[in-house]
């Protein structure tokens, strides 16, 4: 049974530097549309939301570019077979 979820996201392009070696490196992060809602009820930004997020993981954000849009779709079922171990891939 196909059980599938559409999730609208927003695909950001950064370029990030790693604070405990210096490395610079470009990235992407991929934020929901319901994250960016939530943030934005919070009275943070997407900017903010992006600038917490890799503060967390110990980098810091250079840039960020205007994101692209994607669809992304989940089958619920296959990822909980895959969450249990059972899916062969």
């Amino acid at each position: 049974m196909k059980n599938v979820m559409k999730i609208q996201a927003r695909v950001f392009p950064v370029m990030i530097r790693d604070e405990r070696t210096g490395e610079k490196k470009a990235d992407e992060i991929a934020l929901s549309k319901d994250q960016l809602r939530a943030a934005e009820v919070a009275g943070v930004n997407s900017e903010e939301l992006i600038y917490r997020t890799y503060n967390r993981l110990g980098y810091r954000v250079l840039d960020i570019c205007p994101p692209a849009k994607r669809e992304l779709q989940v089958d619920l079922t296959v990822l909980v077979a895959q969450q249990s171990g059972e899916a062969g891939d």
